[in-house]
């Protein structure tokens, strides 16, 4: 017979409860490529983030247009 085990005792157990967290980001093959040079360029040019998001989004549907 096995030992009636505490609740604190099956916590400490690597096996009680613990579930692989499900992965929202999907490797997508045909993303476009993104420039992370030009991207600091931009950073550098629009220190506003309203700004710098506005351009960001124009350059990376450029990309996916062409």
């Amino acid at each position: 017979m096995t030992k009636k085990r505490t609740l604190n005792e099956l916590r400490q157990s690597k096996t009680f409860g613990y579930k692989r967290p499900v992965s929202h980001f999907k490797n997508v093959d045909n993303s476009p490529k993104v420039d992370p040079r030009y991207i600091c360029e931009l950073c550098e040019k629009f220190p506003n983030d309203y700004d710098l998001g506005n351009e960001v989004r124009k350059y990376y549907l450029y990309l996916k247009n062409n």
